[in-house]
């Protein structure tokens, strides 16, 4: 595990095994914005070459690889480093399926399509059961912006005015926006960074979540504001930076 500051606890490296980029890419992103290190491989063998020589503290690895397959690959694993957790990733759900991969020595298994939510759950846990070598990397902190303070830890915005709590999706959609102040983030990267599945022009949760922010900063009196881009998408910007 990678050595650490003073003060700041160690970050525990995930290797990600998935042939599929744009799965690999949503994990790689969600899994470092959970403050995780992330090695990815696109194939079995440079998986379990990875998994064996380097020095990951758990595996997210993919069922149907390239040569050798994931039950393969976590079957070596298991045999020269069976304290190294394995979570299965696949789109086979069978029970069947699931057996087998559990007697291949996955200590989990998560079938896709997945909530990236439970998925990190899942990831906190076996690396809560290998030991207490593993811990998450640095915990989410306070941070402002115009007259507002974003507590990640407890999902309250806040302003000298009082404060709100947000649901879930509104504090990961603020977080969002709130990461890259002035970027115009377009809607199909925000529903698939926040929501994980790809955009559908005919749905409206996005605009539903876009709106309980706006009422929430409101009633905040903010001086920021989540401006649209018809067509495009939506931005964070300070009301006197906004046209």
């Amino acid at each position: 595990m990678t050595q650490s500051p003073e003060g700041i606890p160690p970050r525990a490296n995930i290797l990600v095994v998935e042939d599929d980029p744009t799965i690999a890419d949503l994990l790689a992103y969600n899994l470092r914005r959970a403050g995780y290190l992330v090695a990815q491989e696109r194939s079995g063998r440079a998986g379990l070459e990875a998994a064996l020589t380097g020095n990951p503290d758990l595996v997210l690895l993919d069922l149907m690889l390239p040569g050798p397959d994931g039950l393969t690959a976590a079957r070596e694993v298991k045999r020269r480093r069976p304290e190294l957790p394995v979570i299965m990733l696949t789109a086979r759900a069978q029970r069947d399926d699931m057996l087998e991969g559990f007697e291949a020595g996955a200590d989990d298994y998560v079938t896709k399509p997945f909530d990236m939510d439970v998925l990190l759950a899942r990831i906190q846990a076996r690396l809560r059961d290998a030991g207490p070598r593993v811990t998450r990397g640095p915990q989410p902190r306070n941070s402002s912006f115009a007259n507002l303070i974003l507590d990640r830890d407890a999902h309250v915005l806040r302003s000298p005015s009082g404060a709100v709590s947000l649901k879930p999706k509104e504090h990961d959609l603020l977080e969002l926006l709130w990461s890259a102040p002035g970027h115009l983030y377009p809607r199909e990267e925000i529903v698939e960074r926040v929501w994980h599945y790809r955009y559908l022009p005919g749905s409206r949760t996005l605009d539903v979540h876009v709106r309980r922010l706006r009422e929430k900063m409101g009633f905040l009196r903010a001086t920021a504001e989540i401006e649209t881009v018809r067509g495009v998408g939506y931005r964070l910007a300070s009301r006197d930076e906004t046209p």
